[in-house]
């Protein structure tokens, strides 16, 4: 019994201490659904994973499903982890390889797609690898672009 009232007096002293982490909480959630509540999933997605998820559509609409796509991203290093998991996501079941480098290929990978992010992005998250325009110009000029779409293009 001593310990039950013990663990109800921990409990309630735990509960004031975060009460106004705990409001912040609700308060952010209750705005949340306010916002997103009556969108759909899709805009949704858009919504909130801005670029990533319309430039994973995008680079879906240029790469047949069974595909293999390489993403050249001119990003920063984390938002370079970040969109490696929404596009691995967002297209399965193609399987997808994202690097900062300009000049980067895997063998039996066919398409290759062209990203570059918000300048939002990347004034948050600086580019830190190895973009050559030129370089890049060269190796696509003997490929066949199968899609442009806002900041994303799409090679075969």
């Amino acid at each position: 019994m001593k310990s039950g009232l013990l663990l109800l007096g921990l409990l309630a002293v735990w509960m004031a201490l975060c009460w106004p982490h705990l409001q912040e909480q609700w308060g952010t959630t209750g705005r949340t659904w306010e916002t997103l509540g009556s969108l759909s999933r899709v805009e949704r997605a858009a919504a909130v994973d801005e670029p990533g998820y319309r430039a994973a559509q995008a680079i879906a609409r240029g790469v047949p499903a069974a595909g293999c796509v390489v993403v050249a991203a001119h990003t920063g290093p984390e938002r370079l982890k970040y969109y490696q998991s929404r596009f691995a996501y967002y297209l399965y079941p193609r399987r997808v390889r994202l690097v900062d480098r300009s000049g980067a290929a895997e063998p039996g990978c066919p398409y290759l797609a062209v990203f570059r992010d918000l300048a939002p992005g990347l004034a948050q998250d600086p580019f830190r690898g190895h973009w050559d325009e030129r370089q890049l110009g060269d190796r696509t000029a003997s490929m066949t672009r199968v899609l442009a779409a806002d900041r994303v293009e799409v090679y075969r």
